[in-house]
């Protein structure tokens, strides 16, 4: 497991360190990436006050990313959570591939309703499961991988806020 603190000034307090933003990472093997990515992600959420269903349908994302990624790019392979003020605020799957704009392109897209059977064979259809699962709160960026700092891919969806309490 990697960490990093990256400061992040308060408004108006730009040149002063602080430690409220935290990338932790871990690696990700080519043979059990989806695997794993699951266990570290239920692992690490499971004392956020989520229901049970939310986190269920996020395990299937972040498995989906995980499958995506050993499938279409070359490792090494990387599962994020980012953390502000202490909470997961977002995950992300990165791997050494290039194909952040590609990957941005069809969690975007407008999904046609197929024609045939085999037009359910084209691409894809994985991201259109993550679009739909994080109402859209996802997306592709360029970055680098926390172990290597060689340039990669990263795929990522924000976690839902915790419930406000009054």
């Amino acid at each position: 497991m990697l960490t990093e603190r990256v400061p992040v000034p308060e408004p108006g307090e730009y040149g002063k360190p602080h430690n409220r933003f935290r990338v932790t990472a871990w690696c990700l093997p080519p043979g059990s990436a989806a695997r794993r990515a699951r266990e570290v992600f239920r692992y690490q959420l499971a004392k956020l006050p989520l229901a049970a269903d939310v986190l269920d349908e996020l395990e299937i994302v972040v498995s989906e990313l995980a499958t995506n990624a050993t499938r279409y790019a070359p490792g090494p392979y990387e599962l994020r959570l980012l953390h502000d003020h202490g909470l997961p605020i977002r995950a992300e799957v990165v791997d050494a591939g290039a194909g952040a704009t590609l990957i941005a392109y069809l969690l975007n897209r407008p999904l046609p309703v197929p024609e045939r059977l085999d037009d359910l064979e084209l691409g894809g259809r994985g991201l259109r499961i993550v679009t739909e699962l994080t109402h859209g709160r996802c997306g592709a960026q360029w970055t680098r991988l926390c172990g290597t700092g060689q340039p990669a891919t990263g795929v990522w969806f924000d976690l839902p806020p915790p419930p406000h309490r009054p």
